[in-house]
């Protein structure tokens, strides 16, 4: 058997604020079931912040950390007033080891993002991450205020601000949930058009028995996998110098040329984040909460557990070795070490917990094979053979799992 190592806890998802300023329809902690965020203060104390200071000081000096981050996240983190942001990074400047270099980002829909909050965030080193789902119509349908009203105007609205307030050093990167029923091509301008630099995909939160948007257990059909091929696609063929950075292809760029990359979707090893609750209990990535109700709830509180000692709650162990303990139906799969499984999330189903391939499994076999044949045609013969990659097909990957006794698992459980 592979022998697991502990996994390092590269920073802490803080929930600062339990509420939320929009009412987005896909949005995981309100509008999917979880019905938990109702037992949560509205605003992290001082008391908790104290106190995950404190564990993650204990934590970088006995494991003599480099780096750390702490993710302001919510909710809305906006909602939280500026003076708790400044309380929060001058007790970490006091009370860190000199050892541990500590990064701060903060994720918001970018609706409350003035040019106050703008000055206090660059100032504090901050970077900004602001959701935006694509044009204006996308965006809309899905990103809306309490009474039903698109954000996008006003998102786009906190974007410029960010990308041209002289306070902050760095460029707000943009996240986005695909959408696949848009225009790849028209997605790709529209975000070239206000100034992206840099775009994080993400696939629609989805279980087999909560299915993503266009998904059907009884098809073969791969409409993300086949979106993201166009992006990807229209996007390659941009100038390298100029085009804007979307994370996610390069991930898998760098993986399919044996890079090692460290992150929650892809790979062979998770980018762990533990998730600071509101109250500070301390749980595994929020997203899971679409599984049921509760789900992420271990009983780990940064008042009776170290950060460390967290790791031993079940869930919080598989979120850290996702990408390791592979389900059964991945393990001859010739892209495993590329795709690593996908997202946790996305093996969910009640009868056998994750022991399932992702909802996505056929999206991401035919999106990956496909990246991997582009870039073999561009390598120079030297390159290509030091890597020893060669070319797959989408087809015969599926029939020879398919063949080897995975029929009802590569792809949707029923």
């Amino acid at each position: 058997m592979k022998k697991i190592r502990q996994p390092r806890i590269r920073g802490l998802v803080l929930k600062v604020a339990s509420r939320c300023n929009l009412n987005c329809s896909y949005c995981y902690v309100y509008n999917q079931g979880d019905t938990t965020y109702r037992d949560q203060p509205f605003l992290m104390t001082n008391a908790t912040v104290e106190l995950l200071i404190s564990r993650v000081n204990d934590y970088c000096r006995q494991y003599r950390i480099r780096a750390f981050r702490f993710v302001f996240h919510g909710g809305e983190p906006l909602l939280a007033p500026v003076s708790f942001y400044h309380q929060f990074v001058s007790q970490v400047e006091r009370v860190l080891p000199a050892h541990t270099r500590v990064e701060y980002t903060l994720q918001t829909n970018g609706v409350l993002l003035t040019d106050d909050w703008c000055r206090a965030l660059g100032e504090l080193g901050v970077r900004i991450g602001i959701s935006i789902d694509g044009p204006a119509a996308v965006h809309d349908a899905f990103r809306v205020d309490h009474r039903g009203r698109g954000s996008y105007a006003a998102a786009v609205a906190g974007l410029r601000r960010a990308q041209t307030h002289l306070a902050l050093r760095y460029h707000p990167g943009v996240l986005v949930v695909i959408d696949p029923t848009t225009q790849p091509e028209a997605f790709l301008e529209h975000f070239a058009r206000i100034d992206v630099k840099t775009l994080n995909l993400l696939l629609p939160d989805g279980t087999h028995h909560k299915l993503p948007p266009h998904c059907r257990p009884d098809e073969m059909r791969t409409p993300y996998g086949d979106w993201l091929i166009r992006l990807f696609d229209a996007w390659f063929l941009l100038p390298y110098t100029t085009r804007v950075r979307i994370r996610f292809f390069q991930q898998i760029i760098n993986l399919i040329l044996g890079f090692a990359e460290t992150t929650e979707a892809i790979g062979q090893t998770h980018a762990l984040f533990l998730v600071i609750e509101t109250d500070g209990s301390i749980e595994a990535e929020d997203s899971l909460k679409v599984c049921k109700s509760g789900i992420t709830k271990e009983g780990m509180h940064l008042r009776t557990h170290s950060l460390v000692s967290s790791l031993a709650a079940p869930l919080i162990a598989q979120c850290a070795n996702s990408h390791q303990t592979l389900p059964t139906a991945c393990q001859c799969c010739p892209i495993r070490r590329v795709c690593g499984g996908g997202v946790l999330l996305h093996r969910y189903h009640p009868a056998n917990g994750f022991d399932n391939p992702s909802v996505y499994c056929r999206d991401l076999l035919k999106l990956i094979t496909h990246i991997q044949n582009q870039i073999l045609a561009v390598l120079p013969p030297s390159l290509l053979a030091e890597t020893g990659v060669r070319p797959l097909s989408y087809e015969q990957v599926l029939t020879m799992l398919n063949e080897r006794g995975n029929q009802r698992k590569v792809g949707l459980v029923e």
